[in-house]
């Protein structure tokens, strides 16, 4: 029966088609979903890292900036926030965060902007930490799930100044006796207010330059370092107990590097003239 024989033929071929087709439909089925969640989790991981990146950098910018203010008090008119307490690093943090994130696409934080909170910050042992909290929610994802709580923190060493007769102070006794030096002096000094690394410059015609004298009565002589080309200038800049005139205030003759040196380490240099050991 040749007819019968190939029906049958035929049906058998339709029937692996169509279990063909039925197993492609069942690996879609269990792989499609899995790509889905593959896709939400990754773009919420770059959503999440652009904003902790952002966070983290408003809070760093933040901490610094309260780590210079901490040596003011109350009523201190230099400082922006008065003294740094608790209150005033969180309340000085959520402004700069505001402004940096002003304009940013935050649909993953839930409540947005006002969804940040600096609670947590604080200011103790001379230590700056900013901390922010937000419950984040992936804005790709197909069906509702519950927030997660993430974290963002920073910190800075307050500024202070220093405490002590001679900045090798301790409390448990004294320490070496430090001293300043510069990049290019062969002299150290034992004040920092020493005339010799605190300039007093000013901003003078050419003619008074050329003219005039210092407090010592030696006269005004071009800058080897900034003069040059600097001939026809109107105006220069001087020091009244400096012997150069400059072009430009920002000249290393004008400027001055200072750091703090161990005096056993100055060995090589002599006492400064003004400030210096008789």
């Amino acid at each position: 029966m040749p007819g019968v024989k190939g029906k049958n033929q035929w049906n058998r071929k339709e029937w692996y088609s169509l279990q063909q087709k039925g197993s492609l439909t069942l690996e879609s089925a269990a792989v499609l979903p899995l790509y889905f969640l593959a896709m939400v989790m990754l773009i919420s991981m770059m959503d999440i890292f652009r904003i902790q990146t952002i966070l983290v950098s408003a809070l760093s910018q933040s901490a610094k900036e309260l780590g210079m203010y901490a040596y003011s008090i109350d009523g201190e008119s230099r400082s922006p926030v008065g003294a740094v307490t608790d209150a005033a690093c969180a309340a000085y943090a959520s402004a700069e965060v505001q402004k940096r994130i002003k304009g940013e696409n935050l649909t993953g934080i839930v409540g947005r902007q006002a969804g940040i909170t600096l609670l947590g910050s604080q200011y103790q042992n001379g230590i700056v930490t900013l901390k922010a909290n937000y419950l984040y929610r992936s804005p790709a994802a197909v069906f509702p799930v519950l927030p997660v709580k993430i974290k963002a923190a920073a910190g800075a060493q307050a500024w202070l100044g220093y405490e002590g007769d001679k900045y090798g102070r301790a409390d448990d006794g004294p320490g070496e006796e430090m001293v300043f030096v510069t990049d290019y002096e062969s002299v150290y000094h034992t004040s920092q207010d020493c005339t010799h690394i605190k300039l007093t410059v000013k901003h003078v015609g050419m003619q008074n330059a050329l003219q005039g004298k210092n407090q010592y009565g030696n006269k005004y002589h071009p800058c080897e370092k900034c003069m040059k080309g600097h001939g026809n200038d109107r105006f220069v800049y001087i020091t009244e107990k400096g012997n150069r005139y400059h072009s430009d205030s920002s000249c290393g003759g004008l400027a001055r590097h200072v750091r703090l040196m161990k005096k056993s380490e100055a060995e090589n240099r002599s006492a400064c003239s003004r400030c210096g050991e008789k």
